[in-house]
């Protein structure tokens, strides 16, 4: 990633992924790719403009930078309802009790939360009340994949903070916000409305000193265009194509929501632990589709700097079916923990 001024009032910031993950994982095979791309002018008093490829306003969860995780994998809620993979959408599924199917080779990857737009956007700072918006008009899909931008999107999120102290990404305050995100993907020839709200409340108290804590809170609900990622990677002995493919319910009736609680603390100026547990309930309108996961998360991370760091994580994962089948059941049972250690590193 790079970021810089072009003068006092144009700024830019251009992303590329290179990594072999969901990002880059488009129509079955490995494609790098441009993450994040755009400009921002600066010349209108109170209404900042940015142009290119954005990250929309949206959840909390969904806009904070690379630096500022504390797990190495990122909420359930989070993943499943704000940063779904982009579909081939001239891809003519046939539509079963279960849903569309979708093959490995019709999926485009993740767009990492961002879309091809304009955004406004600003912050008013008033004594410690600082009081921010962002607005935005865009296309939903991924440019990553050719001509699969064509659907309009529409984004804000409102937030007041109590600042505590500092500045940056880390700074001390108090902050709630409030947000919805509209889009109308396209599938086969058929437009579908897809909705997106939620708030969200973030207490931090300090950084890299003993006792600095936090405190983070999200509650997300969406409606209409509902995926279910591939329980599993294709193997021969798996005879039902909803095992490894993806499957997506697309109409307005179909439901989810969830939230995500976390917790964190540093007992030294490096050493900080993590606790965090998120709930997501799927299709609670489908019986037969309905799932719940539940996620204990533990983590320690080792800052040698704000911006560089060791992070460690383990999951302790379910998934309950609450009207459960033969086929069902099983691929319940096999859902277990995760063990995940990343290194992260800024220059």
């Amino acid at each position: 990633m790079f970021r810089g001024n072009l003068n006092p009032n144009i700024s830019y910031f251009v992303g590329g992924e290179f990594g072999n993950n969901g990002f880059t994982r488009v129509r079955g095979g490995y494609q790098p790719g441009l993450i994040d791309g755009h400009v921002t002018f600066s010349y209108l008093p109170g209404a900042r403009v940015e142009l290119g490829l954005i990250r929309a306003p949206s959840a909390e969860g969904a806009m904070r930078g690379f630096m500022t995780y504390d797990f190495v994998i990122n909420s359930t809620v989070i993943n499943q309802l704000m940063n779904q993979p982009m579909l081939n959408s001239a891809y003519n599924t046939k539509d079963t009790a279960a849903g569309y199917l979708f093959p490995g080779t019709e999926k485009l990857g993740v767009n990492g939360y961002r879309y091809p737009g304009v955004m406004v956007f600003d912050w008013f700072r008033n004594g410690p009340w600082e009081f921010s918006y962002g607005a935005m008009l865009g296309m939903y899909g991924t440019v990553a994949a050719g001509n699969q931008s064509n659907e309009p999107m529409e984004a804000v999120r409102l937030q007041e903070a109590y600042i505590l102290g500092g500045k940056g990404p880390f700074r001390s305050d108090v902050q709630g916000g409030i947000w919805y995100q509209h889009a109308v993907p396209r599938l086969a020839g058929q437009n579908f409305d897809m909705n997106r709200y939620g708030v969200d409340l973030t207490y931090r108290q300090g950084y890299m000193h003993p006792w600095a804590r936090l405190l983070r809170f999200q509650y997300i609900r969406g409606n209409g265009w509902i995926d279910a990622p591939a329980a599993f990677s294709k193997a021969a002995d798996l005879k039902q194509a909803a095992l490894y493919q993806t499957q997506l319910y697309p109409d307005i009736s179909n439901k989810a929501w969830g939230y995500m609680v976390e917790g964190g603390v540093f007992l030294t100026k490096n050493i900080e632990v993590n606790l965090r547990y998120d709930y997501y309930n799927r299709l609670p309108n489908n019986p037969a589709q309905n799932r719940i996961f539940k996620t204990y998360a533990v983590g320690l991370q080792y800052h040698f700097t704000p911006l560089t760091k060791l992070m460690a994580g383990y999951y302790f994962r379910t998934l309950d079916v609450p009207h459960p089948n033969a086929t069902s059941q099983s691929v319940a049972n096999a859902v277990d923990n995760v063990f995940a250690l990343q290194a992260m590193i800024a220059f």
